[in-house]
């Protein structure tokens, strides 16, 4: 029962949070997508649980999509703020990679519609925790650094890391575990630290550091 409706009220939350904090993201394009990314996430959690609870079908393909979607958006998010270009070339050699090997999952292994891709989604968030670092390398190398906290590209990050990489060892490991106990609550709990993250940065950021 806490499952099924946690992740609809955790994005309506931030979701709210965010429009009421508008005028602090209204001049950066790639902010402003990160809020209709929030409502996207919360249509995509609200029609699994239709489709799971109600429905009683498989929402494999709705959080394949998802799970694309959101590694190509903050990809695109934290790509924005990288101005070597190396590095940009890295980041955007990480997203062919990461779409490819799952078009070839999808392909010739895997079911798209029936079965969640748990390589792709491991692979994704090593990838995003490797995107992250070469963000913070760019961080430390400008002067935003004295103002870092109040930028929600900053607090974004914060939460998206800590996500990942808090989410990796547990998925790794979600075997010779109970997917109904400890997997269901770590993912909770770190859906709220993210959360708790994104709320912060919509709080206290200013538009100055937004752009």
């Amino acid at each position: 029962m806490l499952q099924k409706y946690f992740f609809i009220c955790n994005y309506l939350l931030l979701i709210v949070v965010g429009f009421y904090n508008y005028k602090k993201i209204k001049d950066s394009l790639p902010l402003k997508m990160f809020l209709f990314f929030l409502v996207y996430s919360f249509f995509t959690e609200l029609t699994g649980m239709i489709w799971a609870f109600y429905l009683k079908v498989s929402t494999a393909f709705i959080y394949n999509s998802w799970n694309v979607a959101s590694y190509l958006f903050y990809t695109y998010l934290f790509l924005s703020k990288i101005e070597n270009k190396t590095k940009g070339l890295y980041i955007k050699g990480f997203a062919i990679l990461f779409v490819a090997l799952f078009l070839i999952n999808a392909l010739f292994f895997q079911n798209y519609l029936n079965y969640i891709f748990k390589n792709n989604i491991i692979l994704g968030k090593i990838l995003m925790i490797v995107v992250i670092m070469i963000y913070f390398t760019e961080l430390l190398k400008s002067d935003l650094i004295l103002n870092i906290k109040k930028s929600l590209f900053f607090w974004v990050s914060i939460g998206v890391f800590i996500y990942s990489i808090g989410f990796i060892p547990v998925f790794v490991v979600a075997e010779y575990i109970s997917y109904q106990g400890a997997f269901r609550y770590i993912t909770i709990g770190l859906n709220i630290a993210m959360s708790l993250c994104f709320v912060t940065g919509f709080l206290i950021s200013k538009k100055q550091y937004n752009a």
